[in-house]
C-alpha cells in the first residue's frame, strides 16, 4: 500500500467517524454541541500552528458537509450556526492575525504578502467583487429586507477564502488526500444510504430525520426506488473527471486494466454510481456536456485511438457502477430503469413544472433593471408544484429570493455586467488550465478544466456558482492553475 492510499484511508476513517458522531449528535444534542465546539477549537489551534492544515480542514468540511450543518450550534428560536460558517470565520481570523504580524515584522517582504502579489488572477476576481459589492448596495437601496439580503449575500463571502489560499504554498499531495478522501466518503455515504433505505430498516425514519436536520441532502421514494441526492455529490463527479483524464496518456487497452490501476477503476465506478443514484437531471446534463466535449477535444487534439480508450474506460466504469447499485439494492433493481427513464422524460414532475413556472416570472423581474440588477434579497412570487409548498398553501403561491435558474439568479441580483464578470472569470480559468494542460499534459489541468465546465453547465438549472460548494472549488482551482506556483 503506497503512502497516498494509506493517507486517504486514514482521513476517510476519520471522516466516517465524524459522520457517526453527527448522527449520534442528532440523537443526543449535547454531543452535537460538544463536537461543534471541539472541532472549532481544534481548527483554530491547528490553523494557528499551520495555516495550510487549517485551510485543508475547511476544504474537507466543504467537500463532505453539503450545506455545512454536519454539526451546528443551536441558539434562539431554533436557529442554527453552521459548522461551515464557524470554521470559515476561524480560518479568516487566524489568517488576518498572521498576515498582520508578518507585515509588522517584515513589511512588504512578508511571506503571505509576496505570494498574494504573485497571484495572477486578481483582475477577474476583483472585477467580480465590484459587482458583488454593488449587488449588496442595490439590495439595501431596493429595501429587499435585511434578513433576505444577508441570507442571500453571505454565501458570496466564501470568495474571501481566496486570500489565505493564494497566500499559501499549497501542497498538491495533501490536496489529493483531502479531496479523494472527501469525495470517496460522499460516494460511499450515497451508496450506503441507498442500501439502508431500500431494505426498509427500522431506524430508516430516524436516519431520514437526521439527514433533513443537518441539511445533508434529500431522500425521496418513487415506485419503490429511493433517490439519494446530496449537494456535495458534485465532488465525486469532479473526482471522476480527474481519473478519466488519466487515460489520456494510456497507450493500450492492456495498460488501462493493469492490476495497479484497479483501485482507480473501482473508485471511478463508485463515483459514477453516485451520479446515477442522485437522479439529478442537472448533474447528468453537466456530466454529459463534459464527457462529450472531452471525447471531441481528445480526438482532435491527440487521436481517435485515445478518444476510443476514454470511451472504453467510461463504459467500464459505468457497468461496474451499475453492478455496485445492484449489490446495494438487489430487490429494487428492476425499478432503476424506470426511474432513470422517468427522470429524463417526465416533464410533468413537480420539480420540472415548478422550475418552468418560475422562468417567465424571473424574466419579468430581470427586465425591471437588467443592467445593475435588483440586489441581493430580491424576491418574487410564482406558482410552485412542490408538495411541501402545496401542503402549506394549496394555491401553490410561493415567494422566495433563491432560484433554481442559476445564471438568471445572478443576473437578477448583480445585473448583466455582473453575470458577464463571473463568466469572464470562468473563461479565464478554463483557458489557463487548458494552456497548461497543452504544455504539460496530465490529469490535474485537464481535470480542473473539465470540472469548471461541469460547474458552468450545472449552474444553468441548479445554482452552484453562488454557493460555497461551487465558489470553494473555483477558488481552489485558481490557486492550482496559477502559473507562478510549482506542483
Amino acid at each position: 500500500m503506497n503512502k497516498l492510499v494509506k493517507n486517504i484511508l486514514i482521513i476517510l476513517g476519520v471522516l466516517g467517524a465524524l459522520e457517526v458522531l453527527s448522527f449520534l449528535g442528532f440523537l443526543f444534542p449535547l454531543l452535537n454541541q460538544l463536537m461543534f465546539l471541539t472541532l472549532l477549537a481544534a481548527t483554530i489551534v491547528i490553523a494557528a500552528y499551520s495555516l495550510e492544515n487549517g485551510l485543508l480542514i475547511v476544504l474537507t468540511e466543504l467537500i463532505v458537509g453539503s450545506k455545512g450543518y454536519l454539526f451546528y450550534l443551536s441558539y434562539s428560536d431554533g436557529k442554527m450556526l453552521s459548522l461551515r460558517l464557524a470554521l470559515w470565520s476561524a480560518l479568516m481570523l487566524v489568517f488576518i492575525i498572521k498576515l498582520t504580524i508578518q507585515f509588522i515584522k517584515e513589511g512588504n517582504k512578508a511571506e503571505y504578502l509576496i505570494r498574494l502579489k504573485k497571484f495572477i488572477f486578481w483582475k477577474p476576481f476583483l472585477v467580480l467583487a465590484v459587482f458583488v459589492f454593488s449587488g449588496l448596495i442595490s439590495g439595501l437601496i431596493y429595501r429587499n429586507g435585511l434578513s433576505n439580503i444577508f441570507l442571500d449575500f453571505n454565501a458570496w463571502l466564501y470568495f474571501l477564502i481566496l486570500l489565505p489560499a493564494a497566500a499559501l504554498d499549497l501542497k498538491i499531495e495533501k490536496l489529493k488526500v483531502v479531496f479523494l478522501a472527501g469525495a470517496s466518503l460522499v460516494a460511499l455515504k450515497t451508496l450506503i444510504l441507498l442500501g439502508l433505505f431500500s431494505n426498509g430498516l427500522n431506524f430508516a425514519p430516524t436516519l431520514y430525520a437526521w439527514l433533513r436536520k443537518t441539511l445533508v441532502g434529500e431522500m425521496t421514494t418513487a415506485s419503490g426506488w429511493n433517490r439519494v441526492f446530496i449537494q456535495s455529490q458534485i465532488f465525486p463527479i469532479i473526482a471522476y473527471y480527474f481519473f478519466l483524464f488519466k487515460t489520456v496518456t494510456i497507450g493500450s487497452l492492456a495498460e488501462m486494466f493493469k492490476r495497479k490501476k484497479w483501485l482507480v477503476l473501482i473508485l471511478s465506478a463508485l463515483f459514477f454510481a453516485t451520479l446515477l443514484i442522485s437522479l439529478s437531471r442537472s448533474f447528468w446534463f453537466g456530466f454529459a456536456a463534459v464527457i462529450m466535449t472531452t471525447l471531441i477535444v481528445i480526438w482532435r487534439r491527440y487521436s481517435f485511438k485515445r478518444a476510443f480508450f476514454i470511451g472504453i474506460w467510461f463504459l467500464s466504469t459505468a457497468v461496474l457502477g451499475m453492478v455496485m447499485i445492484v449489490v446495494a439494492t438487489p430487490k429494487l433493481i428492476g425499478n432503476l430503469d424506470n426511474q432513470l427513464a422517468g427522470r429524463l422524460g417526465n416533464s410533468e414532475e413537480a420539480a420540472v413544472v415548478s422550475r418552468w413556472s418560475l422562468l417567465p416570472e424571473l424574466f419579468k423581474e430581470i427586465k425591471k433593471n437588467p443592467i445593475s440588477g435588483q440586489g441581493y434579497g430580491a424576491s418574487l412570487t410564482y406558482i410552485s408544484s412542490d408538495p411541501r409548498v402545496l401542503q402549506n398553501n394549496p394555491g401553490g403561491h410561493y415567494t422566495t429570493y433563491a432560484f433554481e435558474w442559476g445564471y438568471l439568479d445572478i443576473w437578477l441580483k448583480i445585473g448583466i455586467f455582473g453575470l458577464g464578470a463571473y463568466l469572464w472569470l470562468l473563461f479565464v480559468l478554463v483557458k489557463a488550465a487548458l494552456v497548461k494542460a497543452k504544455k504539460n499534459p496530465n490529469d490535474l489541468y485537464f481535470g480542473l478544466a473539465g470540472a469548471l465546465v461541469f460547474l458552468a453547465a450545472l449552474n444553468i438549472f441548479t445554482p452552484y456558482l453562488n454557493h460555497p460548494l461551487g465558489i470553494g472549488f473555483i477558488v481552489l482551482s485558481s490557486c492550482l492553475i496559477c502559473k507562478d506556483r510549482v506542483y
